[in-house]
């Protein structure tokens, strides 16, 4: 899918992709088919190969520089589920006349209201506008694993099943993920810094220094999610070792119960055996027997019961 925006009157207008595109124009490629990269490799005069780096799973974040377009390639984090967090790549390939951005999945490239902030025809604030946001949702994200954490802890506490500490684990899977990518992408965010002493690249990044300090706040809000995504990281593991013997303990609990339930149970089958064995035993045959039967059983289990509570059996 491809779409094209410009800034006009402050504001994003969606652009015709079929007729010519203005300079300063924005492109969003979602999974694109053949014919569409052919297309954008034609008119943006940018290598097809770079339209593919996006697709790749393995592909990591990294600068590459060609003969009139710059590729650069982070991962922004998507959640699959409300515990499921995973990270895809985002190509943003820079041309002297327009931005385009590719990725396989659709993801939030700007805040929603977010078009008065962002300005395509500035191609550089917005490239480094586009960077601060992807670091703005892996923040989010983190701190949604962290709410998370606190709901499922709750139900851990008196749970006796593995489902809450499965929902941990992938939620430490993916604080996994977003380790590595923001170690990536402040790789890349702190080359593109570099870049700015290029002389020869002056056409296709230029910065002002007020775009300097922009990467420089989204490098140290690169850095800062990754320390919190650590620290969460290390506390979730914690948890999980905790909340298995936590499980284990409330099972043993239960099984103790059950035990001691028994044993109350069986005093009075017990007692009602002896008395309904085809032998002479004391009262049979009366109604009192049966009454005393009774008030024995009920004295034996209260007995058993006062010594079960003792030892917390109950």
């Amino acid at each position: 899918m491809l779409t094209a925006y410009k800034s006009t009157d402050d504001r994003l207008q969606a652009v015709d992709v079929a007729s010519a595109l203005p300079e300063g124009t924005w492109l969003q490629v979602v999974k694109p088919a053949a014919e569409e990269i052919a297309y954008l490799s034609t008119t943006a005069k940018v290598p097809e190969k770079f339209f593919r780096f996006a697709f790749e799973v393995d592909s990591c974040p990294r600068i590459m520089v060609g003969d009139r377009c710059i590729l650069i390639i982070i991962n922004v984090p998507v959640a699959r589920s409300a515990d499921q967090y995973d990270t895809i790549p985002l190509s943003i390939i820079l041309t002297p006349e327009h931005t385009i951005t590719v990725s396989q999945e659709p993801t939030q490239i700007i805040p929603e209201g977010g078009d008065r902030e962002f300005n395509t025809r500035r191609r550089s604030r917005f490239f480094f506008q586009i960077l601060n946001h992807a670091g703005t949702i892996f923040l989010r994200h983190i701190y949604h694993i962290r709410q998370r954490t606190e709901e499922i802890e709750i139900y851990l506490r008196k749970s006796t099943n593995n489902r809450e500490v499965f929902q941990l684990l992938n939620l430490e899977k993916g604080l996994m993920y977003f380790t590595a990518a923001l170690r990536a992408n402040t790789i890349v965010l702190e080359s593109i810094l570099r870049l700015r002493s290029n002389q020869q690249l002056r056409h296709l990044l230029p910065m002002h220094e007020e775009d300097e300090d922009i990467i420089e706040n989204v490098i140290i809000e690169n850095k800062r999610a990754l320390e919190l995504v650590q620290t969460y990281s290390d506390i979730l593991s914690s948890m999980m070792d905790a909340f298995s013997s936590v499980i284990s303990n409330n099972l043993n609990y239960v099984m103790r119960f059950l035990a001691a339930v028994t044993i109350l149970l069986s005093i009075p089958t017990m007692i009602s055996s002896f008395w309904s064995m085809s032998l002479v035993v004391p009262l049979q045959g009366t109604e009192i027997g049966f009454w005393t039967v009774i008030l024995v059983s009920f004295l034996a289990s209260s007995l058993a019961g006062i010594i079960l509570k003792k030892k917390r059996m109950l």
